[in-house]
């Protein structure tokens, strides 16, 4: 993934120039005075404003949650009548300034509270909702003020806490797709769904862990979002894995698609041949030429492709890349998914060209490793990688570079190319090694840089269940196929299979 010129983080802001003569002293002139103004007309304001900020900078919650007291001051104003509470609140400052204009106050401003005192309780209303506002002015002042890097990441709070369990339940019974990708899981921070967008997985995207469980579940569950939608399905099988080969099996058994497999037949209990199931699976001895490649894409259906040593692994690649390529000249996009599940069992002069030229086709190349040799010489090739817990400092260290740094415009190519180079200086990547190495079981980072810059820190790695009405075990698929046997005998006095 050689990151592209892109949009650079949001440097810190000064509403009031740097460079302003005696810019310090103004700006505590300008605090005292606003303090001031506070204390003698609006000094519940004042306490409710720096109560709300106080809140927000020591729990890191999001702005948004001022709306709530902000809200609640609404609906206490529309109770006790607009009028009423507005003149309520003015009652207060102006007898402050009615005593301020006699002099008895004018070098005792704080004395001013004492004619204020009794009409504080019926000044919450409104106080409240200006309060709310000014408490979200400090908070945005605050995180204008700061570079982006710099501003602590928000504290989930009960709403993203019930937003996570909501979407976490939604993904588990099988919502996968969302309007823009696959849903791999949840952001710890939001409780958003945490999304592998189509747009960001067609230059290439790279799953790597140290365990093959989350790297295999993660391709599992993007390869379940694109039969769901109906997108042609290709998977290179390096090791013929009957697991693998069993699970697509499933998976296309559940959402309908057609398998057809260009090597061995798979285990007999993942081969589906009822027709109520709306499932076929064709075994052949072929290795997949570029034309049956075609006909995958044109079927929309789904293909086991064989890869079990280098030259079988070369001629599947090349078949696939020269696919892409007719694609690419005729003007039409595939829409398809290549799911490479074991990519160290693969050489990456074979993948090279197929990362190169694949989206070119509309070919989406999904590739799973747990070998930090071939994650380091395949993440600089694709546009995607999402990295499960790590155990190699190494890989960690070069996901952390690509990843990119705050202070600059992302790593290059030539300095990622020398280990040795002088470190960046200025703030932390965005990512840094030890981050990447601390992730737990299920745990995720997912960096994109095309077409735009995106990362999620943190997310949980959500499993979605296939709809279990639509597979059948093989005694099933069995009694079906005798009882239409059966019941073709019966309509037909000569048919062969017909019992007595």
């Amino acid at each position: 993934m050689v990151p592209e010129a892109g949009p650079r983080p949001r440097r810190a802001r000064q509403l009031i120039p740097a460079g302003l003569p005696r810019r310090g002293e103004l700006i505590a002139v300008g605090g005292i005075v606003i303090v001031l103004v506070h204390l003698v007309l609006a000094p519940l304001t004042l306490v409710l404003a720096l109560a709300g900020a106080g809140v927000s900078k020591v729990s890191r919650w999001r702005l948004w949650w001022l709306l709530g007291p902000a809200a609640a001051g609404l609906i206490w104003v529309l109770a006790e009548g607009p009028g009423s509470a507005l003149a309520d609140f003015a009652a207060g400052p102006a007898a402050a300034l009615r005593d301020l204009g006699r002099g008895g106050h004018v070098w005792r401003p704080l004395m001013a509270l004492d004619a204020e005192r009794g009409s504080l309780a019926e000044q919450f209303p409104v106080a409240l909702i200006i309060a709310a506002a000014e408490a979200a002015l400090i908070g945005w002042l605050d995180w204008l003020h700061t570079d982006e890097w710099a501003v602590p990441p928000p504290r989930p709070g009960l709403v993203a806490a019930a937003r996570r369990s909501l979407a976490a339940r939604r993904i588990q019974a099988g919502a996968v797709l969302t309007r823009d990708g696959c849903a791999l899981g949840v952001e710890r921070s939001t409780g958003a769904v945490a999304e592998l967008r189509w747009a960001q997985a067609l230059p290439g995207t790279l799953i790597v862990g140290a365990s093959a469980q989350p790297v295999t579940v993660a391709g599992l569950q993007v390869v379940h979002a694109a039969l769901r939608r109906r997108k042609p399905l290709i998977v290179l099988d390096p090791g013929g894995d009957g697991a693998i080969a069993r699970a697509v099996a499933a998976a296309c058994d559940a959402t309908g698609a057609p398998l057809l497999s260009f090597a061995a037949p798979v285990p007999a209990r993942s081969v589906i041949h009822s027709a109520t199931a709306g499932v076929d699976i064709v075994a052949t001895e072929r290795t997949g030429t570029a034309a049956d490649l075609a006909r995958v894409i044109g079927e929309r259906s789904a293909a086991l492709v064989p890869a079990g040593h280098a030259e079988l692994a070369a001629r599947a690649c090349a078949s696939l890349t020269s696919l892409a390529a007719d694609l690419g000249r005729i003007g039409a996009d595939g829409d398809a998914l290549v799911w490479v599940p074991r990519a160290e069992l693969l050489p990456v002069q074979a993948l090279a060209p197929l990362l190169r030229d694949a989206a070119t086709g509309g070919l989406g190349i999904l590739i799973g490793t747990t070998s930090p040799a071939a994650a380091a010489e395949l993440a600089g090739l694709v546009g995607t990688v999402v990295s499960c817990r790590l155990a190699d400092r190494g890989i960690a260290a070069t996901l952390s570079a690509l990843i990119g740094t705050p202070s600059t415009a992302p790593a290059t190519a030539a300095t990622l190319a020398v280990p040795s180079a002088a470190p960046v200086r200025g703030p932390g990547p965005r990512m840094p090694a030890s981050t990447l190495l601390a992730l737990g079981d299920g745990e995720f980072v997912l960096a994109a840089r095309s077409p735009r810059h995106r990362l999620i820190a943190l997310g949980r790695l959500v499993p979605a269940r296939l709809p279990s009405g639509a597979r059948q075990t093989q005694e099933d698929d069995d009694r079906v196929a005798l009882a239409d046997r059966r019941r073709v005998a019966a309509d037909v006095p000569d048919y062969p299979g017909r019992t007595a």
